[in-house]
């Protein structure tokens, strides 16, 4: 597991990321850990320095949080491999892993096209395929593109178009609706109401588990597992995802 240098900081706060590297490389990694997360405390992040403050959750064994650094580094950089493979290590290493459901092939492709850019990426290609077809249909207007491979390729433009831009939308819209979370303390109890009690407890969550936090109370949120379960946890349990 290896760090990550950025160039996205400037400042204070590329100094803070630079001895924040001193340490992993010193093996200093609660001392990493500290820098790092006083980063995001001042409101800065990028996926470099999530990969490395996952790298070292990791080595410290706190396979919660580093789930947690993870998936926020691959959720803004998706195709970057190493933090794929970096969070599929940690994924390993939890306990009794909830497998999700089975999806149906379409599905699993149109996840796997929907997650391989940020939403940024998808409203960005959306926008250069608009201008390409408004291009396209001057030229055709003006009679500067003529023959029929023309109306085959305005057809697929306008096809792309829509297309793009319903993933960019859906995407869009998951993320606003969907509050994920992960459980970064083992043995978590999860119970029918937001209150301790032996009588109400209904089942155990383990590190590293991700969860859909659906309503808060206090001290306490209420989560959904992706296997369907409900129950109440103690707030301090969970990260939220960004």
């Amino acid at each position: 597991m290896i760090f990550i240098i950025s160039n996205g900081f400037c400042g204070k706060v590329e100094d803070m990321f630079k001895k924040g590297n001193e340490e992993m490389v010193a093996e200093n990694y609660k001392e990493a850990i500290e820098v790092y997360e006083s980063i995001l405390n001042l409101g800065y992040e990028s996926s470099e320095l999530y990969y490395n403050l996952g790298n070292g959750y990791f080595r410290l064994e706190l396979i919660g949080n580093s789930i947690w650094a993870y998936m926020n580094a691959l959720d803004m950089a998706p195709r970057n491999r190493d933090i794929a493979y970096n969070l599929s290590i940690a994924t390993v290493r939890t306990i009794d892993r909830i497998e999700m459901p089975n999806a149906q092939i379409f599905l699993k492709v149109y996840r796997s096209i929907k997650s391989f850019l940020t939403v940024y990426e998808w409203f960005l290609l959306g926008g250069i395929l608009v201008i390409l077809y408004s291009l396209f249909s001057i030229g055709i207007k003006f009679g500067l593109i003529e023959g029929k491979i023309s109306k085959l390729i305005s057809t697929l433009l306008i096809l792309s178009v829509m297309t793009t831009n319903i993933i960019a939308m859906d995407r869009y819209l998951e993320k606003q609706r969907r509050k994920a979370a992960v459980i970064i303390l083992n043995g978590v109890d999860a119970y029918s109401g937001p209150f301790y009690g032996s009588n109400s407890l209904i089942f155990q969550i383990n590190e590293g588990s991700i969860v859909d936090v659906f309503n808060e109370q206090k001290d306490w949120s209420e989560v959904v597992l992706i296997d369907g379960k409900k129950g109440w946890i103690p707030s301090h349990s969970i990260r939220l995802l960004r």
